[in-house]
């Protein structure tokens, strides 16, 4: 069974709404307290100039802290499948390769052979005639 199939078949249990509540008002919370945001009193938070605005991962602020994990688990996860999934290949292409003749192994080890003479060429060419031990 492949990785696509056991993923299809599982079966995710929603979190207890008290969780997602607490998570909810623990983000507003905290979205709050960043600089330039709109407070409950009408009044703008103050921007301060802080040594995590300057960082590269100054964006990190900017994400809740409770949402960090989940956000990055899932980013995780994402990369996994768009390093792992093969690009899908157009059916124009299948359809010239099923026109190609059959190579017999005799052609495949006269061409192998070829490519490594060019290869030894072009070495010498490059780093000069190879000096006998």
């Amino acid at each position: 069974m492949n990785i696509e199939d056991q993923l299809r078949t599982l079966r995710w249990r929603d979190p207890p709404p008290e969780f997602l509540k607490q998570t909810l008002e623990r983000a507003l919370t905290e979205s709050r307290q960043r600089p330039g945001v709109l407070q409950p009193s009408g009044a703008f938070r103050e921007q301060r100039d802080s040594c995590t605005r300057r960082s590269p991962l100054a964006w990190l602020a900017f994400i809740p802290r409770p949402l960090r994990l989940p956000l990055a688990a899932c980013w995780l996860l994402a990369l996994y499948f768009k390093l792992t999934t093969p690009e899908a290949v157009p059916q124009s292409t299948l359809q010239n390769y099923a026109k190609l003749p059959a190579i017999t192994p005799s052609q495949f080890f006269a061409h192998l052979e070829h490519i490594e003479s060019l290869a030894h060429e072009l070495l010498e060419h490059h780093y000069g005639p190879t000096p006998p031990l």
